[in-house]
């Protein structure tokens, strides 16, 4: 169960879908919702510092401060009309430096919510650091929701991607208490023996069988992704299932080359059309 959530506030419109959806989590595990909003400064260079009047500089930190203020009495009034045990806090840092602080946050906490990166957002705390840098980084599930729709519900129906993965197992690990209260579950494989870790053997063992044990009404695919990419798959599938929450094991190979060749992993945090669970 999850008893002690973050969430990660700013002043976007996604980010009242964002609450909302760490509102439903935290009322379904009588968790505590944590949020946190990043006031972020400008790395100045020295002898820059004296070209800028005192007066630019004090009107940019008013300015932090009422959306911090905005922020905080819009959280307050969700939290309390939730019925959702709160609090609040606010992180000062560079702004080169927002990722690494929420994953500090988020070291700290069982669950974190955080928005799909936006790159049209001109919001201060918004960076194509972020969701990524905190999911790797973390330590823990990172719970991300799309920048358009709206999820009224949130682990009724739960596709896992499965591959027998150190990552893909921390996801199951992770998201066991969604997937014990699920409705129903399914455990998706695709492009099973593709690559060598995939085809260690490991006899009279079944995933399926693992959640059945714990409740879960699960069914198993099996599928080859023949003319359209995993993460297409994946996707049109959830679509298919009318799934509210997907579970995937983030990063199964080095970010860098991901972001270079292409992956899974970005693929969902660019196309994502449910939120998704990830485990690195």
């Amino acid at each position: 169960m999850f008893r002690d959530m973050l969430v990660h506030i700013d002043n976007t419109k996604p980010c009242t879908e964002r609450l909302s959806v760490a509102l439903t989590v935290a009322k379904a595990h009588k968790a505590h919702l944590t949020g946190v909003y990043v006031l972020p400064r400008a790395e100045i260079p020295r002898f820059m510092e004296v070209q800028i009047s005192a007066d630019i500089m004090e009107a940019q930190r008013r300015t932090i401060r009422e959306g911090a203020a905005e922020a905080k009495a819009v959280y307050t009034e969700a939290c309390e009309k939730a019925g959702v045990s709160f609090s609040w806090q606010e992180a000062n840092c560079l702004a080169t430096e927002i990722a690494d602080t929420v994953a500090m946050y988020a070291r700290h906490h069982d669950l974190t919510v955080l928005g799909q990166y936006d790159p049209e957002s001109s919001d201060p705390s918004s960076t194509s650091e972020m969701p990524d840098k905190v999911i790797l980084t973390a330590g823990a599930p990172v719970l991300v929701v799309p920048r358009y729709g709206k999820y009224e519900t949130v682990g009724t129906r739960v596709m896992v991607a499965w591959k027998p993965y150190r990552e893909a197992v921390r996801a199951v690990n992770d998201g066991m208490s969604f997937l014990e209260n699920a409705k129903s579950a399914l455990v998706l494989c695709a492009d099973p023996n593709k690559a060598a870790r995939d085809s260690i053997p490991v006899p009279g063992v079944d995933i399926a069988d693992r959640l059945a044990r714990h409740g879960v009404n699960v069914r198993k695919e099996t599928m080859n992704a023949e003319g359209i990419s995993v993460g297409d798959l994946l996707l049109s599938r959830a679509a298919d299932e009318s799934i509210d929450l997907m579970l995937c094991g983030a990063y199964g190979r080095p970010r860098l080359r991901e972001l270079m060749l292409g992956g899974v992993t970005q693929h969902l945090l660019k196309h994502m059309t449910v939120p998704v669970l990830f485990s690195h």
